[in-house]
């Protein structure tokens, strides 16, 4: 069961994870934020968290560390952090597993519940997807561009009842969470998404939006979406197509998701490492595996990495 006031760590507080932490916070759920970021750290502490965008400027009082290693009862983790530093932030909540701490990744691509199983305890890990959209403008200031449904479930699939109550106490607190019955579909959904959409983006600096209205770039991602797919299939996650469509088209509307760049895009505006290896390399060793051919999301993946090599080491 869900407590009254359930306690909620955020485990990468950037766009997303300030966003998600913020809207429980509202909804009446303690919630503290943890990044890495001494200074987005500082500036919460000190001012606030600064919301532009979806509901006016405003800013929200919050609690926001940049370690998780003091914190001890919490009931639910979201962990949004990079998939690139899935790992070390895995190691460092290992105390909070032993106290039935429950743990959702919100991550991109693939493996991330993998290693967070491996470190946490597998039972302790749920999957979660969202096509919610938020950004970092600065320091301590985030961009909240709208409002669709988010699902969280068990990685074996079926719906438990950890899962209904957690999606039911998210949604009464404003974050609207739907159980899922089969969350690694759900994350593949996502993840074509992605493999359509933000290397472009990252190669391009353009919304999802300004994507689909040049046509070459537009055929370039579609092409990509049927390749996805394809390996998609390859490991027995069986998508409608158009479903899959349906799912892009939501994500790319203009007036809300479709009005911001992707993480990876993001990642390289910032000239940090992406998380170019969970959203393409992973998928792209599976389509090997299965001796496919996908020449488009190999194109993509090679650009990404040379853009990469001018601020990346090793």
């Amino acid at each position: 069961m869900v407590k009254t006031q359930t306690k909620v760590m955020v485990m990468g507080a950037g766009g997303m994870g300030a966003l998600f932490g913020m809207i429980l916070d509202e909804g009446g759920m303690d919630v503290t934020l943890v990044d890495h970021d001494e200074a987005h750290v500082a500036a919460i502490q000190k001012q606030g968290l600064k919301i532009s965008g979806l509901g006016g400027e405003r800013t929200r009082v919050m609690r926001a560390v940049t370690s998780p290693k003091n914190i001890d009862d919490i009931d639910i983790v979201l962990v949004q952090c990079k998939g690139t530093s899935t790992r070390t932030a895995a190691e460092n909540m290992k105390h909070l597993a032993k106290q039935n701490t429950v743990f959702i990744s919100f991550q991109n691509g693939l493996g991330n519940e993998d290693i967070l199983g491996e470190i946490l305890g597998t039972d302790n890990v749920l999957g979660g997807l969202t096509s919610m959209a938020g950004a970092r403008l600065g320091a301590g200031h985030i961009q909240d561009f709208d409002r669709v449904p988010t699902y969280i479930g068990e990685m074996q699939g079926g719906i438990s009842p950890r899962v209904d109550a957690i999606a039911t106490a998210f949604t009464a607190a404003g974050l609207e969470t739907k159980p899922s019955a089969d969350i690694n579909a759900d994350i593949w959904k996502k993840l074509i998404g992605n493999l359509t959409m933000s290397a472009v983006s990252g190669i391009t600096n353009l919304t999802s939006t300004e994507i689909l209205n040049i046509e070459a770039l537009h055929d370039l991602c579609y092409r990509g979406l049927d390749e996805a797919i394809s390996i998609a299939q390859s490991q027995h996650v069986n998508l409608d197509k158009n479903e899959v469509i349906a799912g892009l088209k939501m994500m790319t509307q203009p007036g809300g998701t479709g009005d911001n760049k992707s993480s990876l895009c993001l990642d390289i505006l910032a000239q940090r490492q992406s998380e170019l290896e969970f959203i393409y390399g992973r998928p792209l060793a599976l389509a090997k595996k299965a001796n496919l051919n996908v020449p488009t999301l190999h194109t993509l993946y090679g650009l990404v990495k040379g853009i990469e090599t001018h601020y990346v080491k090793g």
